[in-house]
């Protein structure tokens, strides 16, 4: 499954991240990133990354993150807000766990301007 996107433009690139893979600490985020120039409603303008983008992060506490969306601090810099459960696995049925946790990161971009939704170790 794929679902719950959110969009993000930085110096003009639109990128797009969705939730999949499962709903527990599976869970995980994608990301589609447009083309330079390309038309937004032409698929092969398109690039799916071929691996997630956020995954379960024991060190610290975060297990399946999923949903997000974005939005810009006070100093200008570019955040996700996202949801994951603070241990593996469920207490009780897997969509209505009460403990989805909301989170905040700050994005880093690489070099060519790509969202890093990790922190390096």
């Amino acid at each position: 499954m794929n679902e719950g996107p959110g969009c993000l433009i930085h110096n003009g690139r639109l990128f797009v991240t969705y939730s999949g893979s499962a709903t527990d600490e599976r869970y995980a985020v994608g990301l589609l990133t447009l083309k330079e120039n390309g038309d937004p409603l032409n698929p092969a303008d398109w690039e799916k990354s071929p691996v997630p983008v956020m995954v379960t992060e024991e060190k610290n506490g975060l297990y399946g993150p999923g949903h997000n969306s974005f939005t810009v601090d006070e100093e200008g810099r570019d955040l996700i807000v996202f949801h994951a459960r603070p241990y593996p696995g469920f207490h009780g049925d897997a969509l209505s766990d009460p403990n989805r946790h909301c989170f905040l990161r700050v994005i880093e971009y690489t070099e060519d301007g790509s969202p890093v939704f990790i922190k390096a170790e």
